[in-house]
């Protein structure tokens, strides 16, 4: 299974669940999440939902094992990146407008689609250890689901401007990325 979610009271925690492809989304996946955050925001009795990965990686971008297959427009369906705002992107629920917060619980990589995933998110939570790349531009594989339009509404263009791929994301309480996870003092 590409996800499962768990419900506390009115807090919803989704998780994706492939750690053995560091999370990776694949299209199952994609509609899975899509359907999770539509049915959260639907839900009258949810306020808040975490979006987190399991296994010590966020997200890892789409699945390049998926996007490599000879029949990769037919395993993309309706994930289409023309496709209208309610349907799923090829991340899943990017191009959904919910009225309800999501916090993107952030450990490990955030990279490709994952840092789209964890920009669409309203705020965003860090690990220490934890970054944000683009490193799918080397290969000429661009932000398709929000990520041009999010990340720049975040940092500013002259920051942007001046990163490469990666970002070692400041945290902290001036950051416009992530907020660090601060370690319980014993």
């Amino acid at each position: 299974m590409g996800i499962r979610t768990e419900k506390a009271s009115a807090v919803w925690t989704i998780i994706i669940s492939r750690p053995e492809s560091r999370n990776a989304v694949d299209p199952a996946t994609a509609r899975a999440l899509h359907e999770a955050f539509d049915e959260f925001d639907d839900d009258p009795g949810a306020s808040v939902a975490v979006l987190w990965g399991e296994g010590g990686s966020f997200c890892s971008g789409f699945d390049l094992k998926v996007a490599a297959k000879p029949d990769t427009a037919t395993a993309l369906g309706e994930l289409n990146p023309n496709s209208g705002p309610d349907s799923p992107g090829p991340m899943g629920p990017t191009r959904l407008e919910l009225s309800k917060p999501v916090i993107a619980a952030i450990s490990g990589p955030a990279v490709a689609g994952g840092m789209e995933l964890a920009l669409w998110c309203d705020f965003r939570v860090m690990e220490d250890d934890s970054y944000m790349g683009v490193f799918s531009r080397r290969w000429g594989i661009p932000l398709i689901d929000g990520g041009t339009v999010r990340l720049p509404r975040l940092v500013g263009q002259s920051l942007l401007r001046q990163t490469s791929d990666w970002f070692d994301c400041p945290t902290g309480p001036d950051s416009r990325m992530g907020h660090q996870l601060q370690r319980p003092r014993c």
